[in-house]
């Protein structure tokens, strides 16, 4: 039988386990409901270790966005079977919004940012840039975007953002599948609209709405 005692990690792995924890609280709860005495009892360590490896709350709070947002864009690589554009696409939206789904205080945070915190808007804008990265990996395009093309590919990124905001927002009143399915048409549409000033995209871009 198991003694019941909290396993502390090793002191190696203590600032993992403190991310993590810190990713697990803020994802469940707005920041200011959230105090260093609950990361560390989470985690069983003493407070002092936290202020070490990260100076304060905030500090913390950046390392575990750090983190969230890597994982956003992880999402982005292919899974198994993912062998279309249309497959490719329709996983990548589900994904992004099952994991905002999942993390919704951090992803809130993340979506409605912009030049209130400047730590918090580099990190979401590496995250953004990656998205777009996908998107014109996706288009296979033969060199670098028109500038019509490059803000459309942005207008996707916030496409996504902005439905799944409203989504959560709304207590997830549309069906999964549904709030996919129209994330997916909004996406396409956008590139769509571009195809006249990017002539290299017209091929993929009727692929993908094949699936609409």
């Amino acid at each position: 039988m198991g003694s019941g005692k909290r396993v502390v990690p090793a002191r190696g792995e203590r600032r993992a386990a403190l991310v993590a924890a810190a990713v697990d609280l803020f994802s469940r709860k707005p920041y200011d409901d959230i105090f260093i005495s609950d990361i560390a009892e989470q985690v069983g360590v003493a407070h002092g270790l936290l202020f070490y490896h990260f100076k304060d709350k905030r500090g913390l709070y950046l390392a575990a966005l750090k983190q969230v947002l890597d994982e956003i864009i992880e999402l982005q690589q292919p899974r198994p079977g993912e062998t279309t554009r249309q497959k490719r696409l329709r996983g990548v939206i589900r994904r992004q919004i099952e994991y905002r789904r999942d993390h919704v205080h951090t992803a809130l945070s993340t979506m409605g940012t912009g030049g209130q915190d400047r730590d918090i808007d580099e990190l979401v804008e590496q995250t953004r840039r990656a998205s777009a990265d996908f998107i014109v990996d996706l288009l296979e395009l033969p060199g670098p975007p028109s500038r019509e093309l490059r803000v459309a590919v942005r207008g996707c990124m916030g496409l996504l953002d902005q439905m799944t905001t409203d989504w959560l927002a709304h207590d997830r009143d549309l069906e999964l599948d549904e709030l996919v399915r129209l994330v997916y048409v909004g996406v396409v549409a956008v590139l769509s609209s571009v195809c006249a000033s990017h002539e290299g995209i017209q091929h993929a871009v009727d692929e993908l709405l094949e699936a609409v």
